[in-house]
């Protein structure tokens, strides 16, 4: 069987209107994301497919562009650092379901006892969760299955791609400074997904569809994890891939706690 060809990467200048607005960044600022979260974007030579998910991550992080102009957090550092060179030897590749077109799809979390009619959002007594001090009912809803609102999202519905932004909005950071109300966390959310994600009109049903790939990533060396670095629900990768384009935007997060 012939060699495979190899996907190569070009960075791509990309300007991030919404992600770097003013009232955005003080959002961020407010929820300690602004200084842990990075964007970046990098053209690919190759239509994907599916079913090349992990030859795709592969190329990406051995990539000697993706090695010298990636930017991701240092712990240790408290800074963005240049991905430079590893040794990858793994890699791991999830496709995550990215299939909602409406925020619609939050309107069920007007209900009593989780958020009110005008947004408030309901508290409830401190609690520890995974490493989160818990003061009201939407962070329980997110963390824990003892919630009486956990079934508000099933299963599935939480491994949605918006699902998942509107997640690292809520619980932010180590020190996020959390809203009283829902309004700007379902405004932010709703603005970075469609910053982040590409819609075309399906040919025969006239429908919105997405047309992007998000894949979940790191990078392996034997037991090592060198990016993201951590096995924190806050801390992630994600590529998002515009077929259209074929361009691939890198959105990852580290809470606080990496290997450097």
């Amino acid at each position: 069987m012939a060699d495979r060809k190899k996907f190569k990467f070009t960075p791509v200048s990309k300007k991030f209107l919404t992600f770097n607005s003013k009232d955005v960044r003080n959002d961020l600022t407010r929820w300690d994301l602004a200084n842990r979260l990075s964007l970046s974007s990098f053209s690919y030579s190759e239509h994907f497919k599916d079913y090349q998910s992990k030859d795709f991550v592969m190329d990406f992080f051995t990539d000697e562009n993706v090695q010298q102009t990636l930017k991701v957090f240092s712990s240790s550092r408290q800074e963005l650092v240049v991905w430079g060179s590893h040794e990858v030897r793994e890699v791991q590749a999830e496709l995550i379901p990215c299939s909602i077109t409406s925020m619609e799809f939050f309107d069920r979390l007007t209900r009593k006892g989780l958020v009110r009619e005008m947004g408030a959002i309901y508290k409830c007594l401190d609690e520890d969760i995974e490493g989160f001090i818990v003061a009201n009912e939407l962070h329980k809803m997110i963390l824990s299955e003892e919630s009486d609102h956990w079934d508000v999202y099933s299963e599935d519905e939480r491994n949605e791609f918006l699902f998942l932004l509107f997640k690292l909005l809520v619980l932010g950071g180590p020190v996020c400074q959390y809203d009283d109300a829902i309004e700007r966390y379902l405004e932010v959310t709703k603005a970075l997904y469609k910053e982040f994600i590409t819609v075309q009109k399906n040919a025969e049903t006239k429908e919105i569809e997405i047309a992007s790939r998000v894949l979940k990533v790191s990078a392996w060396d034997g037991d090592i994890c060198w990016f993201p670095g951590d096995d924190h629900h806050q801390t992630f990768c994600y590529l998002i891939l515009n077929p259209i384009s074929r361009i691939c935007t890198v959105l990852s997060h580290d809470f606080g706690k990496g290997i450097w």
